[in-house]
């Protein structure tokens, strides 16, 4: 399920919320995040990771006992990512951005003006509100309510 919204729409700030929701209920959830046009960096100028990459390594793997990272020096498409995530373990995957990609979303609406998001954008399965409204007939919960939320998903991929 995609998470999609405008700058501080509260997309992160619910994900961290929902994450520990949905692990309670036994799913393994992985995440994936959209940096629109950034380039981002998790490696540290001058640590051995980050040398190897500017020596020109296509990929760099990182693991110790508690956790592995793996970067590669190309961007991949969305199903790729979420395939991955999958294979890897993940029950459910919760994507934040990407909002043109044909994946279920809940769209995020904190201002009046943010809900031309809802008619732009394609699979909208429900909307987060950060004030009352109704933005067309899908379901509506509000962005204090992450219990409500992570059931509705929770529910939506046991289907």
């Amino acid at each position: 399920m995609q998470l999609v919204g405008y700058s501080n729409s509260g997309k992160t700030t619910l994900l961290t919320k929902l994450i520990p929701l949905l692990e309670q209920k036994g799913l393994r959830v992985g995440v994936i995040k959209h940096d629109g046009g950034h380039d981002f960096e998790i490696d540290q100028p001058g640590k051995d990771t980050w040398r190897y990459r500017e020596a020109g390594a296509s990929l760099v793997a990182v693991t110790s006992q508690t956790k592995t990272a793996m970067i590669e020096q190309r961007p991949l498409p969305l199903a790729v990512l979420i395939e991955r995530m999958g294979q890897a373990g993940a029950d459910l995957v919760l994507v934040e951005g990407f909002k043109q990609e044909a994946y279920p979303k809940l769209v995020l609406i904190r201002k009046n003006e943010d809900q031309e998001l809802v008619r732009r954008l394609t699979h909208v399965e429900g909307i987060v509100c950060w004030q009352d409204g109704r933005y067309g007939d899908f379901p509506h919960f509000s962005i204090d309510d992450a219990s409500e939320i992570a059931s509705f998903l929770f529910n939506k991929r046991n289907k």
